[in-house]
This record gives structure tokens, C-alpha cells and sequence, in this order.
């Protein structure tokens, strides 16, 4: 029988002389004839001469040994002839796997026709089938008992408990390479089984096949684990059922059921469309090309069958498919193609993909129908036009109808709040309209940003230098390209959606969409910013954080996505291409640095030190100046996403870890990025490749961000924060995210952009609203006026300053932001004197000529704020502020004071007119109460 020695420190106990000693012993790595006879209390030379060996011969891993009689047992070799516990038995299963090997390997110096080579082959197959089921249900049931009884949201992550008991395992192999890489791979392969497994829904009742297969989400999976889901017995089966159901459908419907599988999930799609259209009994011929016909005549069917035709790109065999339906179509349609061309330009107005009409008209160019191939590709350009024009349009006037309200009041109450209170407000309203209404702004939000991308994808298409060979003469041109971008309303939901979702210039075809964007808007400041942000977070964060110090292939790619960004970042960014170069280059060596760091040694506590060079690079970038702020917090974001991905890839940790957590803390504070927190929730989402922050609950369906589209940025959580004077770096960084991902306003942040799109994120569609003029009915004023101070209450404002900026006049509020007073001074003025923050014409003070009168006097809106307030001590709140704001606000009434032209010239009107009024015989205290205002005023300049 066959005996181990385990590898992992256990004390080797010998047995009483008189227990039978066993048979054999497998030899195990670095095993040797004198270890071996030790182990089991023989002398080297009894243990060779019961092998016919000399003593001094090498030992194989997976050789079996004979043992002398007198041999001894250890207590742990006693137990193993029938394992029992998991770990026994995937010991046990290792044994078996050596003996394989070595019997592959003694076959291979045997004399040819001495061996069974065939034979021993497969049972090592089978050992290693058997080692591999072992290790997974070792690990299975480690991870079933960790989260016995545990609530699901408590619950450690299923491929976590995996690597952990896994790597339990491997450690248990310590010093044999051989065990240790066996045992990685089973892991590995049990973690994609797992995952596969969890996505596979279990089905009870009468489901059709299609449904079965929509219920497996695939979004965002490997590939591996992909494949893995393709290859299970059961989605196989079902695939081969949706295939002949669609056959039996209908022409017009077969098309539609595919079509709906396909939004779902196009990756189980294109295996269900490969088999229909692939089938070869008469009748599915008959209705496959049927369907083609079709769709020359029906929009709706083209659509469907371009989202098919979508399925099937970069899918083994789907390029075959797609070419037979291309061809199909064409075939059919290029002799008379006008039914096609009102189809192709209807449909693709609607909304649908314009890539199968491409690959018709390419084909009917190939057919020598060369007019019907630029009529077709007429009528993509007309569609792709008509879809800008109208469908954006209507996306944007959905949106700002569905907001209007909430739009009206910020727009009312803007210029006398400051950002955070406008947020609260934001999540106030939106919490008090209920699901109903948030569910509709989330739907109309998720339209303009699915539009958008369909867009994009619509004109990078038809760029010259992307359409097929045959139709590049029919492409647009950039310099075309100008004409699609000279359009108000496309502009900005181009810009809205940028702002929401940087996503949408996410991969090869958003990059490009971005570019074009950039090329077309390029006389918009402010567009071709939001444009520059999303690229960075949607694009460039995503591709570097995949960089691994360990992997050239991964660095090589890094270098590149970097070399890319330095041809496109000074007209995305807005600076010189000096500076760009200058970040870039740094970029590239913070990249080098990490190849010669021990990022191990950080892991094991050595941290700063370990990072030495790394921190010293990021330090130095940090120091580089940029003319625009964002660009640099952009490079700083970039240096901070290369540190953390070439933490977490060469580590295999991730971000919940604290190790990962401390030296990610560290890096940030290095580049200045933990204030930044925008830019640190992009750079961290782009790194957590393993679901740690959703679950945290990051994206909750609570979440008011969620509905809005508002971006709660980064926040240190779970009392992580500790004091950054005291050197204490954060231990966790985690994030908060609504909106469909990172959908940062990103490298801002109220420092930089000031207004809507701050880090608070409040960019709600007042671009709408304002540039479209869709606001066409308002609300009562009255009506109107309650709602501001019932959802500035609710926001967490006292009553007093919520009931005076509801009932302030937004012209008012403007021309009060004009003198530079803050919306704090603005509410803390307008609280204690209500009026101040009115209309004028209602007999309130006129505040427009203040800024003049500052300009002339030297006033700075903190000094005008403190003099209003100087008027206003020693007697009831506000009546000073009524006073002086009379005088300085009715300059027809005492142009002696508001006519000065200096601060001198200001304190003696001031207190000239205090004179008069005390002379004044109409009404005593009144006069005392102005000339006490006007004396105090004059006072405070006096003295400042």
C-alpha cells in the first residue's frame, strides 16, 4: 500500500517495532535514499538492497520503494490507508498522481515495446482528473462551512473563501514546484467552475429555452469564464432548443425571438444564431433567407436582424454568418435597392446599428453594383443625420420636462447656496418624489446616454478611414465630420452623457468616438473638457489598470495606451504639448520604477521603504507644473491607477485588503490625491476587478445618486480616516457610485470647476433647460416658493434662512453673488433681513450699482459683508442691515453716498447722512436707528 510524508512541518512519530511496516513508500521531490531509511528506521544500505538500488542513487518524485520488514511507521502514514477527511484524500490523490508520473517517465528510458506508454498516459490523465477533484472538494467544503449561517450580504465572497483555502493547500506543498503548480491549476480551475456554476440559473416549470438563456447575465465576464458557461452540458442543450424554436417561428418573428436573446446576453446569442442560421433541413433555409428578404422591406426586421449580425462579430465562425447574411440581403436587393434605401434610413433614424448596411452595400460593391452601393451608403448617412437631429433632441426635451421643477429651483436658488446645500436639496426632491418619478428620470437619462453611445458608434463607422476597403470613397472625411458636430443639441447631450458615464468612450471604438468629439466640438471649451475627463476615466484609466510589473506584455500595452494618450491629451486637456510630453514621460517612469520595486516586500509591512523609487517618482510628478489644474490631477489619477494595478495584478490582492489598502493610501498621499477624492473613486473602480466595492454596497438600488445620476464621490469609510498630520495613512478607501459605474465629472472638483459639475456632481440637466429652451409652462410662483423651503428643510437648513431664499428674487441673488459675497454671507444677511434678498421692485434696496460702488472704494465682498453687519450690532437683528442697505440701495434718494469715489469720500457721506438723519424732526427713533447703521458702517471701514 502506498504510503506519504506530508510536506507541511508535522512531526514524523515512529510507530511501535511491532506494526506491520507497510509495502511501499512513493517517493516524494527532494527525497533520497539515506532521508527515506531514516524516516522509517532503516539503514540506507537495507533500503537499496530491497530495491536492487545503490544508496547513493537519485530518487524520482512518484517512485515506489520497497521497505525492509523491520521498516517503522509514522503515526500520520498509519491513517492514510483509508482517507477519510477531504485533506486525506487529496494527499492521498497527489500519491496516486506521482505514481502516474513516474511510470510516464520509467516508460520513456524503457526499451521500445517494454512499455505501456498508452496505458500509463492515461492513467495519469486519470490521476490528474482525480487530484484536481480532490483539491476541489476540499475547498468547496471548507468554503460551504465558512459561510454556513452567515446572512448572504455578511457572506465572504465565494472566490475569495477559494483563493484562500486554495492557497492553504498550496502551502501545504511547500518546496515540491511540481505539488504547488498542480495545485494552483485545480484552484484556478475550480475558481472559473465556481463562477460559472453561480451563473447559471436553476429552472422550474414550463421556461422556453431563450428565456433560460437570458436569465445568464455573461456582462462583463473573462472569457474563460465564458467559454466555461458555453461549454456546461445544460446551456448547450438549451442553445440547441432556441435554435429549433426559432425555426418554427414565423419569418418576421424567428428574427425578433433571436434579437431579444441577443440584448440579453450576445455572447450565448451568436452560438443560438450560428445554429439557426446553419441549419440544414429545407425549412430553416427557407426561413433564414426569408428573413433577409424581410428585412429589405421592414425596418423593424432590419434592426433585429443587425443586432444579430452585432452578436455574431469576434465569435468563432460568427464572421462567416455575418458574411452570408450581408450577402444575402444584397444579393436580393442590389438591382432595385429603393425599397432597401427607405428601410436602411428609417431604421437606422430609430436607432438601429448601421454595420450590416455597411457590409451589404461593401458586398454589392463587390458585385460590381456600384451606384447601389453608394445609394445605400447615402441612406446610412441620412439615417445616421435624421437620428442626431431628432432622436438626441427628443432624448433631451424628455429629460428636461422630467426635471424642470428641480432645474427651476436650482436655477433659482443657485447663486445663494453653496454646492453641498444644493446637493442636499437635489437629494431631498428627489426622495420626497417617490419611485414613480425616479424611475422615469432614470429611464430618460439611461436613453440619452444609450443614444449617445449608439451615435458614437454610428459616426466612427462611417469615418473614412474605418469603412470597409471597397467603400472608403464613400466615407466622411474629418473635415466632413465638422457638419454632424455643428448642432447645439447634440453637443450637449455629448456633453451631459460624458459627464454621467465616461464609460461611453470606453474599448477601441469609444477612444475613437472620443477623438472625433474632440476634433468636431473643438471651438467648445467646455465641451471638449468634459470630453478630455471621460476619456481619461472611461478610457485610459481602464486600460492601464490591467498593467502587471511581472508581465512585458501587460507593460508593453500600458506604454502604448500611454503613447496614445500623449497624441490626444493637449487638445483633450487644453495644454501645451510641452506639458503633455513632460507628464507622460514621467508616467513611463513611475512604470519603470515598479519593474525594479518589491511590491511583496511593501505587502509584508515593509511599505514606504519597499516603494521607495516608485513614491520618489510620484512625488516628483506631482511637482510638475501644468497651466490647467485638471490636467494635472488627470496625470496625478493616471500615476495613481499604474501604482494600484501593478499592486493588486502582481499580488493577485485585492482592494479589501488592508495591506493593499495602506500602500494605496500611501501612493495617494504621495501625488496629493487624497483630497482629490473624484479622482481617486475613478482610479479605484478601474482597479477592483473582483467586485469589492459593490460589496460594500457600493451602487445600491437606494442609493438617491442611483436615480439621479448624481456622483456621490469617493469617501474614506468605515472610520478609516485617521488624521494625515499625525502620518497615519487611510487603511481603506472606498466608494460611492451612482449612475451606471465611475460616471465621474471627473477631474475636477469644486476647487477646479466650481458651479454644477463638482465633486458633488449636481450636473443635472440644466444644460437641457437652458440651451434647449424646453421649459414651457411654470410652476406658480407661490406653488413654487413652498416647494424651495420645503426641500431646503429637508436638506437639513434651518427655517428661518430656507423660507428667506425661497421667497428671494434669482435676479436679486445674482447681482448679491456679483459683489463677491459668498452664499454663506448671502444666507446669513438674508436671514437676519429677508428683504435684502427680494426684488427690487417691490420697493427692496437695489444692489446692482454695489459692485461699482466696491470698485471705486476698494470693498471686497467679505468687507462689504462685514460693514452690513457692523450696521447691524447692538440692536435687533437686521434693522441695521435694513438701514444701510436703504442708503447704499436707493442712489437716487443719497447720491452724496453712493457716489463717492473712494473709501475716504464713503466713511464722511456715510457719517454726514448719519448727521441728517439725527436732525431729523419726523420720527426720533427711527432717525437715531438710521444714523446708528450709517455711524457703525462708517466705523468698521474706518478701522479696516
Amino acid at each position: 500500500m502506498n504510503m506519504r510524508i506530508f510536506l507541511d512541518g508535522a512531526s514524523s512519530t515512529q510507530l511501535p517495532q511491532n506494526t506491520p511496516p507497510p509495502a511501499t513508500y512513493t517517493a516524494k521531490p527532494h527525497d533520497t535514499v539515506q532521508s527515506v531509511a531514516k524516516s522509517h528506521g532503516v539503514t540506507p544500505e537495507e533500503l537499496a538492497r530491497s530495491n536492487g538500488i545503490h544508496f547513493d542513487a537519485t530518487l524520482t518524485a512518484g517512485q515506489q520503494l520497497k521497505l525492509p520488514p523491520n521498516a517503522k511507521l509514522t503515526a500520520e502514514e498509519k491513517h492514510q490507508d483509508t482517507p477519510q477527511t477531504p485533506r486525506e484524500k487529496t494527499d492521498a490523490a497527489y500519491d496516486k498522481y506521482l505514481q502516474a508520473q513516474y511510470a510516464v517517465s520509467a516508460d520513456q528510458r524503457s526499451p521500445a515495446g517494454k512499455a505501456d506508454v498508452n496505458g500509463d498516459r492515461a492513467n495519469l490523465s486519470q490521476a490528474k482528473a482525480e487530484f484536481d477533484k480532490a483539491v476541489k472538494a476540499e475547498v468547496a467544503g471548507q468554503v460551504a462551512q465558512a459561510n454556513q449561517g452567515v446572512p448572504g450580504q455578511y457572506r465572504t465572497p465565494q472566490d475569495k473563501l477559494i483563493a484562500q483555502y486554495g492557497a492553504q493547500i498550496e502551502a501545504r506543498y511547500k518546496g515540491d514546484a511540481n505539488g504547488q503548480n498542480e495545485v494552483k491549476s485545480a484552484v484556478a480551475d475550480f475558481q472559473l467552475q465556481a463562477k460559472a456554476e453561480s451563473l447559471i440559473p436553476g429552472y422550474s416549470g414550463d421556461w422556453s429555452a431563450a428565456d433560460k438563456l437570458k436569465g445568464i447575465d455573461l456582462s462583463g465576464q473573462p472569457q474563460a469564464v465564458i467559454d466555461k458557461v458555453l461549454a456546461d452540458p445544460r446551456v448547450q442543450q438549451w442553445i440547441k432548443d432556441a435554435a429549433h424554436e426559432a425555426t418554427t417561428k414565423p419569418t418576421t418573428d424567428d428574427v425578433k425571438y433571436l434579437a431579444d436573446l441577443a440584448k440579453a446576453s450576445p455572447q450565448i446569442a451568436s452560438k443560438v444564431i450560428q445554429q439557426w442560421w446553419g441549419s440544414q433541413d429545407s425549412q430553416s433555409i427557407m426561413v433564414t433567407t426569408g428573413a433577409a428578404v424581410t428585412s429589405a422591406t421592414d425596418p423593424d426586421v432590419y434592426k433585429n436582424l443587425a443586432t444579430l449580425y452585432n452578436a455574431l462579430a469576434g465569435t468563432p465562425g460568427g464572421e462567416q454568418v455575418q458574411q452570408q447574411i450581408a450577402s444575402t440581403i444584397a444579393n436580393q436587393q442590389q438591382d432595385n435597392p429603393m425599397a432597401l434605401q427607405h428601410t436602411l434610413n428609417q431604421a437606422i433614424q430609430d436607432g438601429a446599428d448601421p454595420k450590416l448596411a455597411l457590409a451589404v452595400a461593401s458586398q454589392m460593391e463587390a458585385n460590381g453594383k456600384h451606384d447601389a452601393a453608394m445609394e445605400v451608403v447615402g441612406s446610412v448617412k441620412g439615417g445616421v443625420l435624421n437620428y442626431q437631429k431628432l432622436t438626441l433632441k427628443n432624448d433631451m426635451q424628455a429629460y428636461a420636462k422630467q426635471t424642470e421643477e428641480l432645474n427651476q429651483m436650482l436655477k433659482n436658488l443657485g447663486p445663494g447656496t453653496t454646492q453641498e446645500q444644493r446637493q442636499k436639496l437635489v437629494e431631498a426632491y428627489i426622495k420626497g418624489k417617490g419611485k414613480d418619478w425616479q424611475g422615469q428620470l432614470k429611464a430618460d437619462k439611461d436613453k440619452i446616454v444609450a443614444d449617445v453611445r449608439r451615435l458614437d458608434a454610428d459616426l466612427v463607422a462611417l469615418k473614412t478611414g474605418n469603412m470597409p476597403d471597397n467603400l472608403k470613397q464613400f466615407g466622411i472625411s474629418d473635415d466632413a465630420f465638422e457638419r454632424f458636430g455643428d448642432d447645439e443639441t447634440t453637443r450637449q447631450a455629448v456633453q451631459f452623457v460624458a459627464e454621467q458615464d465616461p464609460s461611453v468612450f470606453g474599448g477601441k471604438e469609444g477612444g475613437e468616438a472620443a477623438k472625433l468629439w474632440v476634433e468636431i466640438g473643438h471651438k467648445n471649451k467646455d465641451f471638449v473638457e468634459a470630453v478630455g475627463k471621460a476619456y481619461v476615466a472611461g478610457n485610459v484609466l481602464p486600460a492601464l489598470s490591467h498593467i502587471n510589473p511581472n508581465d512585458p506584455a501587460s507593460v508593453a500595452n500600458a506604454r502604448q495606451t500611454l503613447e496614445n494618450f500623449r497624441g490626444t491629451a493637449s487638445k483633450m486637456l487644453g495644454i501645451p504639448q510641452e506639458e503633455v510630453d513632460k507628464g507622460i514621460n514621467k508616467l513611463e517612469s513611475v512604470l519603470t520604477s515598479l519593474k525594479s520595486e518589491s511590491i511583496e516586500d511593501a505587502i509584508q509591512g515593509k511599505g514606504i521603504n519597499a516603494l521607495g523609487a516608485t513614491q520618489k517618482e510620484l512625488q516628483e510628478l506631482k511637482e510638475l507644473p501644468f497651466s490647467d489644474k485638471g490636467a494635472g490631477l488627470a496625470f496625478r489619477s493616471l500615476a495613481f491607477g499604474i501604482t494600484g494595478a501593478a499592486l493588486i495584478n502582481q499580488t493577485g490582492k485585492t482592494i479589501d485588503d488592508p495591506s493593499v489598502q495602506n500602500i494605496l493610501g500611501t501612493a495617494a498621499f504621495a501625488l496629493d490625491l487624497a483630497p482629490s477624492k473624484t479622482a481617486l473613486t475613478a482610479t479605484i473602480q478601474a482597479l477592483d476587478k473582483n467586485g469589492v466595492l459593490e460589496r460594500w454596497g457600493v451602487g445600491a438600488a437606494g442609493l438617491t445618486e442611483k436615480f439621479i445620476g448624481v456622483i456621490n464621490v469617493a469617501y474614506f469609510a468605515a472610520g478609516a480616516v485617521s488624521g494625515f498630520s499625525k502620518g497615519d495613512y487611510p487603511t481603506a478607501i472606498f466608494s460611492t457610485v451612482g449612475a451606471g459605474g465611475a460616471a465621474l465629472a471627473a477631474f475636477g472638483g469644486e476647487e477646479i470647476l466650481g458651479g454644477l459639475a463638482g465633486p458633488i456632481g449636481i450636473a443635472i440637466a440644466t444644460i437641457a433647460v437652458v440651451a434647449l429652451s424646453l421649459i414651457e409652462g411654470h410652476h406658480e410662483k407661490k406653488e413654487m416658493q413652498e416647494n424651495e423651503a420645503k426641500y431646503l428643510k429637508a436638506s437639513g437648513m434651518d427655517e428661518e434662512t430656507a423660507e428667506a431664499l425661497a421667497k428671494s428674487d434669482p435676479d436679486q441673488l445674482k447681482q448679491l453673488q456679483a459683489t463677491g459675497m459668498t452664499p454663506e454671507q448671502i444666507q446669513e444677511l438674508g436671514k437676519d433681513y429677508p428683504q435684502l434678498l427680494q426684488s427690487e421692485h417691490s420697493g427692496n434696496p437695489y444692489v446692482g450699482d454695489w459692485p461699482d460702488l466696491q470698485k471705486r472704494t476698494g470693498m471686497s465682498g467679505t468687507d462689504l459683508f462685514n460693514v452690513l453687519k457692523a450696521a447691524d450690532e447692538g440692536g435687533k437683528p437686521g434693522a441695521g442691515i435694513a438701514e444701510l442697505s436703504y442708503v447704499l440701495g436707493h442712489p437716487n434718494f443719497f447720491p452724496a453716498v453712493t457716489q463717492v469715489q473712494n473709501r475716504g469720500q464713503l466713511i464722511e457721506a456715510l457719517r454726514t447722512q448719519a448727521k441728517a438723519f439725527r436732525i431729523s424732526s419726523i420720527d426720533k427713533d427711527q432717525s437715531n436707528q438710521q444714523a446708528k447703521a450709517l455711524e457703525q458702517a462708517a466705523d468698521w471701514l474706518a478701522a479696516h
